[in-house]
């Protein structure tokens, strides 16, 4: 036969069977709290060790960045001695050129002032026309040659632009309006230029005359050439149109 506990046996008997169990449950719920915070603690220490590497990732992306910067900056300095070199040299070739500028200049005047004459003697034995405007032009070269401020450069540049100018006349037809002295009276004239070919005028009177070069005087025209003169000034005036042109031309000799 079984053995029956007591009332009271039973009583006892689950006080000590939960005695016994409370500090199971307190000792279990410490490790479950120690096991937790080592948790927390390896994730903490991770999250260090990341910020770490991050770190060093960027430590050593800038140690690279500098890396370039300080080759960049090497690179820049050999090309600057370059630089520094060329210039020095340039400054060289330079103070040698410019010791040598008063002997170019004396040797250029010489030669401007001799082309302005060249140009004087041309013009005196040319035909008289447009006299007062090239002898204006003249006066001006001889101005500029006189002046201080002028470089040799811009003064054989004016020089260059007289003798272009007076080239042109030679390449073209004009005519003018200008007072000339006919039998003793003065009288305004059409002059007309072909080229330097001829030099006429045509007088409101209707009658025209021609520069005879080797006189240096007004010679009176007659005959079909008074019809032409008056046809090639209303050529040059756009009164008439574009046509062959005929002029009283003299005969020289070219010795």
């Amino acid at each position: 036969m079984k053995k029956l506990l007591s009332p009271a046996r039973g009583v006892l008997a689950a006080a000590l069977i939960a005695g016994l169990a409370m500090p199971a449950q307190a000792q279990l719920r410490e490790a479950l709290n120690t096991g937790e915070q080592a948790t927390r603690r390896a994730e903490q220490v991770q999250e260090q060790i990341n910020q770490l590497d991050d770190q060093r990732t960027d430590m050593v992306r800038e140690y690279r960045t500098l890396l370039q910067r300080r080759d960049a900056a090497d690179l820049y300095a050999k090309q600057q001695e370059l630089v520094v070199q060329s210039q020095e040299e340039e400054i060289e070739s330079l103070t040698s050129q410019l010791g040598s500028i008063d002997d170019i200049t004396a040797q250029t005047v010489p030669m401007l002032l001799g082309m302005i004459e060249d140009l004087k003697g041309f013009v005196a034995a040319d035909l008289p026309f447009k006299q007062e405007e090239r002898q204006a032009r003249l006066d001006g070269l001889d101005a500029v040659m006189e002046t201080a401020n002028v470089t040799p450069a811009e003064q054989y540049r004016l020089i260059m632009d007289a003798y272009q100018a007076e080239m042109e006349y030679g390449r073209t037809i004009s005519t003018w309006q200008e007072e000339i002295t006919i039998g003793g009276n003065p009288t305004t004239v059409d002059m007309f230029l072909y080229g330097r070919v001829a030099l006429v005028y045509a007088a409101p009177n209707g009658s025209a005359a021609r520069y005879n070069r080797n006189t240096g005087e007004w010679e009176s025209i007659k005959g079909g050439y008074v019809a032409d003169i008056d046809k090639a000034i209303r050529v040059a005036q756009a009164k008439a149109q574009q046509d062959v042109l005929f002029a009283p031309v003299q005969k020289f000799s070219v010795e």
